[in-house]
C-alpha cells in the first residue's frame, strides 16, 4: 500500500468518525499524528504555492486547492 493509499483510508476514517460523532452530538478526538500529518500537508502545499506564485503552477494543482480550502474552512479566512 502506498502512502497516499494509507493517506486516503485515514482521511475517510476520520471522516466517517467524525459524521457518526456529530450525529451522536459529540466531538471527536484526534490523536497528535493525525494533526501532524495534517499540518504537513497544509504546509506542503502552501510552501509550494508560494515559490511558485499562485495554485495553478503547483505540479498538483487538486492538492494544492484542497489543502487551500481545508486551511480555509477550518483556520479562518484571514488567518
Amino acid at each position: 500500500m502506498t502512502p497516499a493509499e494509507q493517506l486516503l483510508i485515514a482521511a475517510a476514517d476520520l471522516n466517517s468518525k467524525a459524521e457518526a460523532a456529530s450525529r451522536a452530538g459529540r466531538l471527536v478526538e484526534i490523536p497528535p499524528a493525525v494533526i501532524h500529518s495534517l499540518a504537513y500537508l497544509l504546509e506542503t502545499h502552501g510552501r509550494q504555492v508560494a515559490r511558485a506564485g499562485g495554485i495553478h503552477a503547483v505540479p498538483s494543482v487538486a492538492a494544492a486547492e484542497y489543502a487551500h480550502d481545508i486551511a480555509r474552512t477550518h483556520l479562518g479566512e484571514f488567518k
